[in-house]
């Protein structure tokens, strides 16, 4: 039964059950590999660039993500692949009705923290560490590019709009009150309490609470020392709070955090590599044990460079190969020198526009790009654009589900997807589009900016030698509904495309990127996707402000067309915002019906506004060798589409031998 929407589901397993007879004698199978660098993991991924951050309150993206979810510790941890039950980490146990960690309204939650826990240099980990650390998510929520503050926050401030800043100026004693009264600690009975403003179950601040981006705990003390401690006040906190944007993060906390988890940066070659040693002072806790093996993670610069290293022995792991080198590893895995385990995830992939690109930003790239600033703010432009991509031949050919016999995505439209509370099917939708370059010719035609000469990036991230693929073929298509379009594939490093996610400066007219969740429910994907301020929306323009601007112009221009195209356009995103905060209201409430309408309605006026161009829901796998195995043997600790689904390792669930 599904906590959240209330639905039951069917599912039927299978087991292989072992059988054993006087000629036929059953044994578990064992690698004859020889094991390599005993003691050591390593791990090559195509990312070439790495991360963004190692800031548990900064880093909103995946590549960081696997460093932080290993160094740092969060109150409780999901409880291997399942997405609804949790392990108690650095709290003592999981609070419930019946212990007293919950009251009976489901407004307060305690935490008791575990005795016996440090940090890496030593400090002991206090209720205060954790209070101090909540607060500091809290005040980092309104990051510019997107930071994961808003995902408790949201839980813990009244009236709170995500992706904002709590504070709003240096005499807002009502944004600092509400902080202070949201969390509190006890050092006698070393304690933690969220007080929530409203009824919430368990469910929905367990998710938050896990998730290492944001609820990752810091050493207080530390940061003080390093220049990074917050002042409790109204101003106090209004200042901090700007350092959560670029150019003003606190490069120690950024780059080389005394951790709190089961490892510790040893080294770190930015772009290149990072060195993971176990924290001397971690002894393990139940479910968590002590780490014994030494991660060393290397971003490669290609996708050769990944599976060379892999099928040298040079690799334990590799993430992040294209597709078209699955065959190659299909072949190791024939002859015992690779195992392959396939599993769902809870991510999907697009194409997204910018809405108003940033024209010095864009000519840092190239001086010849050229577009208006607005061109992809037009809908019919989007929707057109929509229609000019072959789904079939990029499922089917370049990612290759056809022509590899390979699983590796599905189809999608909307962005609540399959495995989400509150999903609609394609088939409830209307406006999912499909491929036809005759009507997206027409709709070119109709969007008053058909013959405007363009020439523009689509940027897809270094070493994705797959959407690459499908953006030169997308940009082929797009020149045959209009020879006036003049798009060109661009590789940049993933980490680089975050950091140009920035509102106002963003030059990435078009770009390839993916949500993965940060909790198993809806809010999680509107809010990010196509709420104002959200991780997408604010960086790619999208504004009611901004729209009713377009309309003001176009209507001075005695343009009625595009005046009433852009005023619609207004009044339709802001009806979006609407919906989803009466969406996410009632979910929380638990008012299962009335959210699942709202959502709905939501999720078609954002089809309808053609914010993304849906390319792929994919399915993850692991390459590993045949003596890397799960803990406890189970390779289910590694697949939790929280974690695994970004091809993301937990180190400390890995087994080598």
């Amino acid at each position: 039964k599904n906590v959240s929407s209330g639905k039951t589901y069917n599912y039927t397993t299978y087991q292989t059950v072992a059988v054993t007879s006087s000629s036929l004698p059953f044994a578990i199978y064992s690698s004859t590999l020889k094991v390599p660098s005993p003691g050591s993991i390593i791990v090559a991924e195509n990312v070439p660039g790495g991360p963004y951050s190692f800031d548990p309150d900064i880093d909103y993206e995946s590549v960081g993500f696997e460093v932080i979810s290993n160094i740092f510790a969060t109150l409780i941890v999901y409880n291997g692949s399942s997405t609804t039950s949790f392990i108690p980490f650095v709290a003592a146990y999981i609070p419930t009705q019946q212990n007293g960690g919950i009251n009976s309204n489901y407004t307060e939650y305690t935490f008791k923290i575990r005795s016996g826990l440090y940090f890496s240099n030593g400090d002991p980990i206090t209720a205060y560490d954790v209070w101090y650390s909540i607060i500091r998510d809290m005040l980092f929520s309104g990051g510019s590019p997107g930071t994961p503050g808003w995902i408790l926050t949201q839980y813990l401030i009244p009236n709170y709009t995500p992706f904002t800043f709590p504070v709003t100026a240096p005499n807002d004693t009502q944004g600092f009150d509400e902080i202070m009264s949201s969390i509190t600690y006890d050092n006698a009975t070393n304690t933690v309490t969220f007080h929530l403003y409203t009824p919430t179950a368990p469910q929905f601040l367990f998710t938050a609470v896990a998730d290492p981006l944001g609820a990752g705990i810091l050493d207080a003390k530390w940061l003080e020392q390093v220049g990074a401690g917050i002042n409790f006040t109204p101003a106090g906190f209004y200042q901090y709070e700007a350092q959560a944007d670029e150019g003003s993060y606190n490069t120690q906390v950024q780059w080389s955090p005394v951790t709190s988890g089961p490892y510790m940066i040893k080294s770190y070659t930015p772009g290149q590599s990072i060195v993971l040693t176990p924290n001397p002072y971690f002894n393990g806790t139940p479910g968590i044990p002590k780490p014994n093996d030494t991660v060393i993670i290397y971003w490669v610069k290609d996708p050769n460079t990944a599976y060379e290293m892999f099928s040298s022995g040079q690799a334990d792991i590799v993430t992040g190969l294209p597709s078209s080198y699955i065959p190659l590893v299909e072949n190791l895995e024939s002859s015992g020198q690779a195992s392959l385990y396939e599993f769902p995830t809870l991510s999907e992939f697009f194409f997204t526009f910018v809405d108003n690109i940033s024209q010095s930003a864009l000519h840092t790239l190239n001086p010849a790009y050229s577009i208006p600033s607005y061109y992809f703010a037009n809908p019919l432009v989007r929707e057109a654009f929509a229609y000019a991509f072959n789904y079939t031949e990029y499922l089917n050919d370049i990612v290759g589900n056809v022509k590899y016999h390979f699983n590796f995505a599905n189809p999608y439209c909307g962005i609540i997807i399959p495995g989400l509370p509150y999903y609609i099917p394609p088939s409830e939708l209307t406006g999912c589009p499909t491929f036809n370059l005759t009507y997206a010719k027409q709709l070119m035609e109709k969007s008053g900016y058909y013959n405007i000469s363009v020439n523009f990036p689509i940027i897809v991230s270094s070493g994705d030698t797959v959407d690459f693929t499908a953006a030169s073929m997308w940009a082929s298509l797009l020149n045959e509904i209009d020879p006036n379009i003049h798009a060109t594939p661009l590789y940049v490093p993933f980490s680089t495309m975050i950091s140009y996610q920035v509102p106002g400066a963003n030059p990435m007219a078009v770009y390839f990127l993916g949500w993965i969740a940060d909790y198993p429910l809806a809010s999680d994907f509107v809010n990010a996707m196509y709420l104002t301020g959200g991780t997408y929306p604010a960086p790619n323009g999208w504004d009611v402000s901004y729209f009713e601007n377009l309309s003001k112009y176009y209507a001075a221009q005695g343009n009625t067309f595009l005046a009433n195209l852009y005023a619609n356009e207004s009044q339709e995103y802001n009806e979006l915002n609407n919906l989803i905060l009466k969406a996410d209201n009632a979910a929380l409430a638990g008012n299962t019906t009335v959210a699942q309408q709202y959502y709905k309605q939501a999720e078609q006026i954002a089809i309808n506004l053609y914010l993304y161009v849906y390319a792929q829901m994919p399915n993850e796998y692991w390459i590993i060798k045949p003596y890397m195995h799960g803990y406890n043997n189970q390779i289910s600790y590694e697949e939790n589409p929280m974690i695994g689904g970004a091809a993301d390792s937990l180190y400390y669930w890995w087994v080598k031998g």
